[in-house]
């Protein structure tokens, strides 16, 4: 189990930060599992998560593929983000339940499991599923496999999703299979790169309920690798959603190796995509996931396509430059949203048919008009809420 240092060249920031990042995509997945393993390093200190530890550690001496794949699980990154935050802060926390990670590695291995594991409501193993008898047999999570790009199903049984963040009750998978697999296709004949990058970047998706508002996705910093989703109507729906998520997903690996936003900034932005105040990570995050949004209706055909590629291309340029004329973004921070605001720039300046323009400018005016109606109005020449 070998941890970093892990390298971005100059040209590979720079093709991340406008947009794409080809094999740098890579990279991030393999830092983002580092710091999973410094964690679980940490916590391991502790005497409740020692043998533990141990199991791990001999696990990776014979099977090291298999280790990586559990450190891999989204649910073990946010378990051990949790768990190394609140020892660090002296709160309650539960470093016995390592004892679960380890024991999933063994199980993939084909090791035996000696280990004393914690009182917990449901017993999961990350990457593989919920112990429902003894000698640790468990009812695998679904794996949906697609040729190029397998993503598991997971309902996080064992619990770590936030209380706001909704999960449905159940899954139908047939239904999954087909509306991930008609997006894929989707992505793999008409935007190979992106394929790519989501293949390298979500290994799983968790379905939420259905919202009569709408359809709803998310991630969470903390559990890389996870993209939540309600059920969507199209193939097209879900392909963009998965665009939207990788570039969360992306910068939040990169914000691990590169401080991009001062600390300890109180200022909120206004975000042509909310209806509330943003800090200036959150309009970063906002700005880079609709660069990749606006990337994506780039390439699609059609008058609807173009309307949605109007109206994103240029709500990300304001963003953009909302947070280069601000004070909020370190020296490598400025560098990177200038890459994006030149990738922007050259995008508004393509030439589109009035009436894709016509409403996205519509909808741009409704969004400020509502947010302004909550919030009071902009600045002239900037979008920074004091």
């Amino acid at each position: 189990m070998t941890v970093g240092p892990f390298r971005v060249s100059a040209s590979d920031f720079t093709a991340l930060a406008r947009g794409g990042g080809g094999p740098a995509v890579r990279t991030l997945r393999l830092a983002r599992r580092s710091r999973t393993l410094l964690l679980i390093r940490s916590i391991a200190a502790d005497p409740a998560a020692r043998a533990a530890f141990g199991l791990l550690c001999e696990v990776a001496r014979v099977a090291p593929g298999e280790v990586d794949r559990v450190l891999d699980h989204p649910s073990v990154g946010a378990w051990a983000t949790r768990t190394a935050v609140a020892m660090r802060r002296g709160a309650a926390a539960r470093p016995a339940e390592l004892a679960f990670t380890a024991a999933a590695a063994a199980v993939r291995a084909g090791l035996p499991v000696e280990l004393e594991f914690p009182p917990v409501e449901v017993f999961s193993l990350p990457s593989l599923g919920v112990v429902v008898g003894p000698g640790l047999a468990y009812e695998p999570l679904p794996e949906i496999d697609l040729g190029g790009w397998s993503v598991q199903v997971d309902l996080w049984a064992g619990g770590g999703v936030p209380d706001g963040l909704p999960v449905a009750a159940s899954v139908d998978v047939p239904r999954w299979r087909d509306a991930l697999g008609a997006a894929w296709e989707l992505l793999t004949r008409d935007h190979p790169d992106l394929a790519a990058e989501c293949a390298e970047v979500v290994s799983v998706v968790t379905p939420m309920p259905s919202s009569r508002s709408g359809t709803s996705s998310a991630t969470l910093a903390d559990a890389f690798g996870c993209v939540f989703l309600s059920p969507m109507p199209d193939a097209e729906t879900v392909a963009v959603t998965l665009a939207h998520e990788a570039q969360h997903s992306k910068l939040v690996a990169l914000m691990d190796l590169f401080a991009l936003v001062e600390p300890g900034g109180e200022a909120l932005f206004y975000a042509p995509w909310r209806e509330d105040p943003r800090p200036a990570a959150g309009l970063l995050h906002g700005t880079y996931a609709h660069l990749g949004v606006a990337g994506f209706w780039r390439a699609r055909p059609g008058p609807a396509a173009q309307a949605e590629y109007a109206r994103w291309r240029s709500a990300a340029l304001t963003a953009a430059e909302t947070l280069l004329a601000g004070d909020a973004l370190t020296p490598t921070g400025v560098r990177f949203v200038a890459e994006m605001a030149t990738v922007l720039r050259a995008w508004c300046a393509e030439p589109l048919p009035p009436s894709a323009e016509a409403v996205a400018a519509a909808e741009a005016a409704a969004h400020r008009a509502r947010w302004q109606a909550a919030h009071g109005p902009l600045p002239e020449r900037s979008s920074r809420v004091s």
